[in-house]
This record gives structure tokens, sequence and C-alpha cells, in this order.
């Protein structure tokens, strides 16, 4: 009996055939995003015990000393309450303390504790076996190939309907031209 794969749809085969290859491969990209997220996740949770919002939090902590919340919000996409909650649960697992920043009053300190530790670091073990196992038809020249490759890939803000350029992360315009948009100078 074959074995079942448990792979996307590949839609990025039929963009590729009847559209730009740039958006093929993008697509490719996230198929394989999507792929390697359900392996961590089965990985994560049978192993381990953990989500993968868990496991970031615990792989963005440093196992050394304690970290900001705030920093590791800026690490992660999740909102503030949801991270605050997931803190919480975590904490709740004896896996990280929380106390509050006695340099900051808003603030809170988020430290690993020896069992966030340990299981942090079989968690990355885990990350790491999936994704080596995941790249084993990949010598190591094509992977410094693939890492160049998506390197050069930048997104660039699209202008908005009137046309004015688009923004950066902290909304202020990011000064690229945009295209089509003659400039003075």
């Amino acid at each position: 009996m074959s074995e079942q794969r448990n792979e996307t749809t590949p839609v990025s085969s039929l963009i590729r055939r009847f559209g730009p290859i740039q958006i093929a491969s993008w697509r490719l990209m996230m198929e394989k995003h999507q792929d390697f997220m359900a392996q961590f996740e089965r990985g994560f949770g049978r192993r381990h015990g953990l989500t993968l919002n868990e496991f970031d939090t615990l792989i963005n902590s440093d196992p050394e000393k304690p970290v900001r919340q705030r920093d590791l919000l800026r690490s992660m996409v999740l909102s503030r309450s949801a991270l605050s909650r997931l803190l919480g649960r975590l904490e709740a697992r004896g896996l990280v303390v929380q106390k509050p920043d006695p340099d900051d009053q808003r603030g809170v300190l988020v430290t690993l504790t020896e069992a966030g530790v340990q299981l942090r670091k079989e968690a990355e073990a885990t990350n790491a076996e999936i994704i080596m196992a995941g790249f084993a038809g990949v010598s190591a020249d094509e992977a410094e190939e693939i890492f160049a490759l998506v390197s050069k890939i930048r997104p660039v803000p699209v202008a908005d309907e009137a046309g004015k350029p688009g923004c950066n992360d902290a909304g202020k315009p990011d000064g690229r031209p945009v295209p089509g948009e003659e400039h003075s100078g």
C-alpha cells in the first residue's frame, strides 16, 4: 500500500501553465509553507503537547534571560490579548513566569522556567527534524541557491486608489516611487 501524502493541492502548477511564473512561484512557496506548518502542528502537538503559537512563544523567548512581552509580540503574529492568554496558559503549565518589568511600570517580563527551557530544546529538535526531512532531496549547494534567490524577493507597497505611495509598517510613506508616477528632482 502506498504511503499517503498530506500535501496541498498544487494550484501553483495550474498558475505556472496559465499565468506569470512569478505568481506561480509565490503560490508554490505558500503551498510548501502550508505543508510545513501542518507537519509542525502535528509534530509539536504529538511529541510535546504544544500548539504552533506555544512553540513560537518558546522559541522566541531567550532561554538565558527574561524577554519583554512587547518584544515577544513584535516577533509573533498575535494580538496583544492573544499573547497574554497564551502566556497565561504557558505559565499555568509551569513553562514560563511573568513578572512586572521594574524598568517599565506597564511592561511584563517573561522568563522560561527550567521546564520551559527543556521543552524549548526538545521542540527545537523536532522543528529541525521536520525541516531537514523536507529538505532531504536538496543539497547544501541547492539550499544556498534557494536562500540567495528567496533573499532577492522584496515586497513593495502598492499605491492606494488615489495613486499615493504605499506605507511602511509604521504607516509612514516609504519613499519608493510608485510605478508610472513621475518624480521631479
